[in-house]
């Protein structure tokens, strides 16, 4: 076995692919020898670099292959190959001729700006800045060489500038093509190589039947505390933590993979694997994933789909899918169902005469508003399961707001009741009571089937129901994994995994991850800033490290709506063509659609492809600037993000509760809203209102970690 594993950055992989096939061959020559020692000088072969503690190059004729090695984790990261004479360019830096300086690379040489002392970066450019040639002319065998399908060549050839290049529609060049065009006329320098993934290179020869075409991509490596964690704690139920960006996700989808494959060196064959999260668009991303980690483990078929023993779903579609087999018959109810059922048990509440016995219920639920109710019946009544009146009496009701004692229980619970029957009469199911009768049907055991193991992303976003049918549907507690961050619950209440389900005890198997592989250092601060506030604000998730730093989040005081969407169009365009991205890298979130559709409605009027869309019709790859709902945003990522609107009665949003401690819970769970918004941002984070009416939210925004204008 080789003792040094390798890997590579993504920007190794351009460089690579411009090579010719002997000089191909004679990299991956290099590499079967440097598996073995890639630190022991050899002649002129291996030197070290100067300036750097743990750099080396390899000399082939011409040509020198940079990498860095990591003596404690046997671990190589090929970084850059290219001609001597300007390889070494990339990787200049104030120590290059100090050795006493001398630095290791590593996250920490990623870009850090001195922000405070450049104000001219946040001024904004002429309006049509000079246009920037690119620096080498696209051509069919150069664009070949860099694994570019001839479907795209005409596009790319007519591209002579940058900005026509970032503009070209994701309908005629995909945005992975265009990224690997621009790696390959922009060679990264040492702190955008420090900022990148590692990818794991299995086989020098890989990298030969990547450039052949017959590999479509590499893997990204695991760091050092995410790897312990996908084989960790096998002897029960699981818990890890951690902030946005953290890679609990990543770590989840590397758990299924290290469990495919103990299950089929111990037995010979695919274990049954339950996958779920909240979205459905985190389930497609984590499909599409899976099928990359998982084919090398696993033959899949002709179209890479998953064995049927692995089942990638939402835990509502589980629910459902239980229902539809039990040969129950049901429709779902929707908001306008719901908002007529409780009507009618308001009605059927209504004191009839005077003395009548119903009149201190109704006294007792009267100043209650119907929203305030309805998510009482979701999240408390319905979210853990409450069979009885019993059942609710004794229910946590933490992070609700209004204190109940026993006679409102007990009036809200006549009204459930009530509300509940008229559904039913109708044969409709809201979500959450289809959950508990799914639940009630493996309870049973009327539905059988059991999975061995059973992984729950993003777990806080599920009511407690849901992650015990998670629980059940689990053939041994010890299958049992979970990722959760609590800082971004935006629909759960506050409650203890032991509380969920008797084999959900994830004491002393709880783990936390530090690193932020997302935002940049100061996004995440300030988006920290925004949540400390909060009672149940989870501050030891947040101590990370960053392994991107950037400018500060940017916030804009407007004179109006269109000024507003004037300087978000701007910021947009300037923050694109500093990431050599094309604008539809950027989404702006709103809170409703009353304000995303004029929105984008004013981009589109500035030359900028925009287009709102809610949650059911978001699509990632929809060629234009994604205006959408900070509810729909949940768990994704985007390089440019606005958040916009940022205004008394939107964000937060206005509320009927009048009781201190219903108002406080709305504000909590309205910052965590804007919180959620903000932590989407990957390198630029832009936050816009009206000067006339400023969210509340606005003046905790720190001075030190925001800029403002």
């Amino acid at each position: 076995m080789n003792s040094w594993q390798i890997t590579q950055k993504p920007a190794y992989v351009s460089d690579f692919v411009e090579l010719n096939k002997n000089l191909q061959q004679a990299v991956v020559s290099a590499l079967q020898e440097l598996e073995e020692d890639p630190v022991t000088p050899r002649g002129n072969t291996i030197k070290k670099m100067k300036g750097y503690t743990n750099v080396y190059r390899y000399r082939l004729g011409d040509f020198r292959l940079l990498y860095a090695a990591e003596l404690n984790a046997r671990m190589i990261q090929l970084l850059a190959i290219g001609p001597r004479g300007t390889v070494y360019q990339r990787f200049d830096f104030p120590g290059w001729d100090a050795p006493e300086t001398a630095v290791a690379f590593g996250p920490e040489l990623a870009a850090k700006p001195e922000w405070m002392e450049h104000p001219e970066w946040f001024q904004a450019e002429p309006q049509e800045p000079q246009k920037e040639k690119l620096p080498r002319k696209l051509t069919p065998s150069l664009l070949t060489k860099w694994r570019v399908d001839p479907l795209y060549h005409e596009p790319l050839m007519r591209c002579l500038y940058e900005d026509d290049l970032l503009n070209i529609p994701e309908n005629k060049v995909p945005p992975e093509v265009l990224g690997r065009v621009m790696d390959g006329l922009y060679p990264a320098t040492v702190d955008q190589l420090a900022a990148q993934p590692d990818q794991v290179l299995f086989k020098p020869e890989d990298l030969l039947r990547y450039a052949e075409g017959t590999l479509t991509g590499f893997l990204l490596h695991l760091d050092k505390q995410q790897e312990p964690l996908t084989n960790w704690a096998l002897s029960g139920p699981t818990l890890v933590k951690g902030g946005p960006g953290s890679g609990k996700s990543t770590v989840a989808l590397y758990r299924l993979r290290e469990i495919v494959t103990h299950h089929l060196a111990e037995t010979g064959q695919v274990p049954t694997i339950l996958f779920t999260t909240y979205t459905n668009a985190l389930i497609n991303a984590s499909e599409s994933l899976l099928r990359q980690l998982l084919g090398d483990v696993l033959e899949l078929d002709k179209r890479g789909n998953l064995p049927k023993e692995i089942r990638i779903t939402t835990l509502h579609k589980t629910a459902q899918w239980i229902a539809r087999r039990s040969g129950e018959r049901f429709d779902m109810a929707y908001d306008n169902h719901r908002q007529q059922a409780l009507q009618a048990a308001r009605a059927a509440l209504q004191p009839r005469q005077l003395g009548d016995a119903s009149i201190p219920l109704a006294n007792a639920i009267a100043d209650l508003r119907d929203d305030y109710l309805l998510a009482e019946f979701d999240w408390v009544i319905e979210g853990q399961n409450c069979q009885s009146e019993a059942d609710y009496l004794g229910a946590n009701r933490n992070g609700r707001g209004l204190p109940f004692n026993q006679m409102r229980r007990q009036a809200v619970w006549q009204l459930y009741t009530h509300y509940r029957q008229t559904l039913l009469e109708q044969n409709k199911y809201t979500w959450g009571h289809l959950t508990q009768f799914a639940l009630a049907q493996v309870q049973s055991g009327d539905f059988s089937q059991r999975w061995d193991y059973v992984i729950v992303d993003e777990a806080q976003d599920l009511p407690p129901a849901a992650l015990a049918l998670a629980v059940e549907l689990c053939r041994e507690p010890a299958g049992v994994f979970l990722t959760a961050d609590a800082n971004q619950s935006l629909y759960n209440r506050s409650f203890r995994w032991g509380q969920v389900h008797e084999n959900l005890n994830v004491q002393g198997r709880t783990r936390i991850l530090k690193r932020n592989y997302r935002s940049t250092r100061q996004i995440a601060a300030a988006a920290a800033d925004i949540m400390r506030p909060v009672p149940d604000f989870d501050e030891e998730a947040m101590v990370q490290e960053y392994v991107h730093a950037g400018l500060p989040p940017l916030s804009y005081a407007a004179s109006g709506s269109e000024d507003q969407a004037r300087w978000i169009g701007q910021q947009i365009y300037e923050a694109a063509r500093k990431l050599r991205l094309p604008v539809n890298a950027a989404t702006v979130l709103v809170y409703s659609s009353s304000v995303g559709q004029p929105l984008a409605e004013a981009l589109s009027q500035q030359g900028l492809p925009a287009k709102f869309m809610n949650s059911s019709q978001f699509d990632l790859d929809e060629p234009c600037i994604k205006i959408t709902t900070l509810h729909a945003a949940k768990g994704l990522e985007f390089p440019i993000v606005v958040v916009a609107y940022v205004e008394a009665g939107r964000l937060p949003r206005d509320t009927e509760a009048t009781e201190p401690e219903e108002i406080e819970a709305h504000l909590y769970e309205q910052r965590r809203l804007f919180f959620v918004g903000c932590t989407r941002a990957m390198r630029h984070l832009f936050v816009t209102y009206d000067k006339q009416v400023p969210s509340p939210f606005i003046a905790d925004l720190s001075l030190e970690r925001w800029q403002q204008t």
